[in-house]
C-alpha cells in the first residue's frame, strides 16, 4: 500500500481499537481509563513519527561486505566500485565488521580478503587475521541469523587466469580441517583438468596447475589454521567457498614471494618474478563467489505491512476476548454474592430475606437491561452469561414466600362495654365501638372476626355462653350501625381458654374480660 496511507492509516486503526477497548472492555475505572487512554496516545504519536521517519526508506536491501586484511585492495579500483555498488560494502577494520549494522539493510555474506604476496605467518600477522574472524563471529550474532563467508586469496602473477574450474567448488565448512579437506580435492581437480588439457595447452595449463596447487597449499598450510579454528563451536560462521584471484603483472625484477618460491622448489617449474598486487581489471571471481551466498527471502513490503497490521488486529481482538472473559467472570461473582447472601437467610429470618429478595429482583433487572439493550461489547464475543445467571436468579425469586401479614386486632375491655356478668351494651359502650366502626369501613375487603373471652369466675358453661352472648351484642350494634351484612362479621365465644395474664388478682382478671375485633383477609375466590 502506499507509504502515505500506510504511516496514517496503522496508527489511526490502533488508537481507535485502543481506545474502544480501554473504555468498552477493560474492567478499570474511570481515572485508570484515563491515565491508560493518555499512555495510548503518546505511544501512537511515537508510532506515527517513527512509520513518517520510514516512510520513504526503499525495500529491505542485501548487501555483501567485503573484509579482511587486503579488502582496500580492491576498494582503491575505481572501476570496480562503480560496478558493483551499492550492492557491496566495503570494511577497513575488524571493529567495523563486528558492530556493522544498518536499517533496512540485510548482509547476504561475507567475503575476507586475503594477499598472499603480502601474508607471512608471523605472530603480528596471525593476530590480524584472528581479529577478522572473531569480528565475523560477533557480526553474525549482530545480525541474529547465519552469516556466510567465503575466502578470497589474491596474488600477482604474469599469467592471470588461475581459474577454478566449476565442478572444483567446496561445501561449507565451519572448521579448519573441514575446510583443509575441500582445499586438497579442489587441488585434485584443478590437476585432473590439467592433465586432460589440450595438447597445444598442456604445457601453459600445467604450469597454471601447478602455480594454482602452490598457491593453494601455502594458503592452506599456512594462513587458514590461523583464520579457522581446528573445531568449530555450535554457531560458528561457515566458510562457503574459496576464490583465488590474480593480477597480470609484467616481468619484473622483483624477488618471488614465499609461496611462488616454494612452488618452484617442488616443480622445478620457474616463474618469473612478479611485482605486488595492485588491482583487478574485472569483477567475474567475486560475482562467482556472492553467487555461493544464497539470496535472501524478503517478503514484499505492501504484505509486510498488511500482516503487521492483521497481527496488531489479531492482538487487540484477543485483548478484547480476555477482558469480555474477565468481566463475565466478575458478573457471574457479583450474582453468586447475591444468590448466596439470599439462599444463608432462614424463613425465620424475615425482614432481612424479603431485603435480600428485594436485591435481586433489583439484580434481575439489571441484567434484564442488559439483555433488553443488546449485549455490550465488554461482555460480548460469545462469553455472556447473563441470560443464563438471570434465569437462576428468577428461579431464586420464585422459591421465596413473603410470610402472612399478622392479623390486626383492636382489643375492648368489657368493663367499659357491659356491666358484670351481662351480655347487654352499655349506653356508653357507643363510643369505643364507633371508632372500630370507623376501622372496619376503612378496611371493606376484610372480614371481621368478633371474640368474647371472660375471666375463670364462674362455671366454664356459664362463661362460654355470656362470652358468645357479648360477642353477638358488639355484632348486632355493628351491623345495625354500617352497611355491612351480617355474613360479613363472624363471632367466638372463648371463655377463658385464651387469657392475656394470670387470673389471680384482679389486675389480671381484668385484663382477660375484653372483647378481641380482628380484621382477616376473605379466602381465595370469594
Amino acid at each position: 500500500m502506499p507509504q502515505l496511507l500506510w504511516y496514517w492509516l496503522y496508527p489511526l486503526t490502533m488508537l481507535t481499537l485502543g481506545l474502544l477497548l480501554i473504555w468498552q472492555a477493560m474492567p478499570v475505572s474511570g481515572a485508570v481509563a484515563m491515565l491508560l487512554s493518555l499512555a495510548w496516545l503518546i505511544g501512537m504519536l511515537a508510532l506515527w513519527s517513527h512509520l513518517r521517519r520510514q516512510s520513504t526508506a526503499s525495500d529491505v536491501t542485501e548487501v555483501i561486505l567485503l573484509a579482511g586484511p587486503a579488502a582496500h585492495s580492491l576498494q582503491g579500483e575505481q572501476g570496480w566500485r562503480g560496478t558493483l555498488q551499492p550492492a557491496w560494502h566495503w570494511l577497513d577494520r575488524p571493529q567495523q565488521l563486528a558492530a556493522w549494522h544498518s536499517s533496512g539493510i540485510r548482509v547476504r555474506g561475507v567475503i575476507l580478503v586475503i594477499n598472499a604476496d603480502e601474508t607471512d605467518v608471523t605472530p603480528a600477522a596471525s593476530a590480524r587475521l584472528a581479529d577478522w574472524y572473531h569480528a565475523w563471529q560477533l557480526a553474525q550474532e549482530q545480525q541474529g541469523h547465519p552469516l556466510p563467508g567465503a575466502v578470497l586469496i589474491l596474488t600477482a602473477h604474469p599469467q592471470a587466469n588461475l581459474q577454478v574450474p566449476q565442478d572444483a567448488a567446496i561445501t561449507p565448512c565451519t572448521s579448519y580441517p573441514a575446510l583443509q579437506e575441500a582445499i586438497e580435492r579442489q587441488m585434485q581437480t584443478v590437476l585432473a583438468h590439467a592433465l586432460h588439457a589440450p595438447a597445444d595447452h598442456a604445457p601453459m595449463a600445467l604450469q597454471q596447475a601447478v602455480v594454482l596447487n602452490s598457491l593453494q597449499q601455502h594458503v592452506s598450510q599456512q594462513l587458514l589454521p590461523v583464520l579457522l579454528p581446528q573445531q568449530a563451536g555450535k554457531r560458528a560462521p561457515a566458510v562457503h567457498a574459496v576464490g583465488w584471484l590474480a593480477h597480470p603483472a609484467d616481468l619484473a625484477d622483483a624477488g618471488e614471494p614465499p609461496w611462488q618460491q616454494a612452488a618452484t622448489r617442488h616443480s622445478g617449474l620457474h616463474t618469473p618474478a612478479t611485482p605486488a598486487f595492485s588491482g583487478p581489471t574485472d569483477n567475474a571471481q567475486l560475482t562467482v563467489l556472492a553467487d555461493c551466498f544464497a539470496p535472501i527471502r524478503a517478503c514484499p513490503r505492501h504484505w509486510r505491512q498488511l500482516a503487521t497490521l492483521l497481527t496488531s488486529c489479531a492482538l487487540l481482538l484477543l485483548a478484547f476476548v480476555c477482558c469480555s472473559a474477565r468481566n463475565n467472570q466478575q458478573l457471574i461473582a457479583q450474582t453468586t454474592v447475591r444468590l448466596q447472601a439470599f439462599q444463608s437467610l432462614s424463613v425465620s429470618q424475615e425482614p432481612a430475606r424479603g431485603k435480600a429478595v428485594q436485591q435481586l429482583q433489583s439484580w434481575q433487572q439489571h441484567l434484564g437491561t442488559l439483555a433488553a439493550d443488546g449485549v455490550p461489547l465488554r461482555l460480548g464475543f460469545g462469553l455472556y452469561q447473563g441470560q443464563h445467571l438471570a434465569d437462576i436468579v428468577q428461579r431464586a425469586i420464585q422459591s421465596y414466600h413473603p410470610p402472612q401479614p399478622k392479623p390486626e386486632v383492636i382489643r375492648l375491655d368489657s368493663t367499659a362495654l357491659f356491666d358484670s356478668g351481662q351480655s347487654v351494651l352499655k349506653p356508653e359502650a357507643k363510643l369505643a365501638l364507633q371508632s372500630v366502626l370507623v376501622w372496619i369501613q376503612a378496611n371493606p375487603g376484610k372480614r371481621v372476626l368478633i371474640d368474647g373471652h371472660t375471666d375463670n369466675t364462674g362455671s366454664r358453661t356459664a362463661n362460654l355462653r355470656l362470652s358468645l352472648a357479648r360477642a353477638e351484642a358488639v355484632r348486632q350494634w355493628l351491623v345495625t350501625a354500617s352497611t355491612f351484612p351480617l355474613t360479613h362479621f363472624a363471632v367466638q365465644g372463648l371463655a377463658d381458654t385464651q387469657p392475656l395474664s394470670g387470673n389471680d388478682d384482679a389486675s389480671g382478671r381484668s385484663k382477660n374480660r375484653r372483647v378481641e375485633i380482628t380484621l382477616i383477609e376473605p379466602p381465595a375466590g370469594r
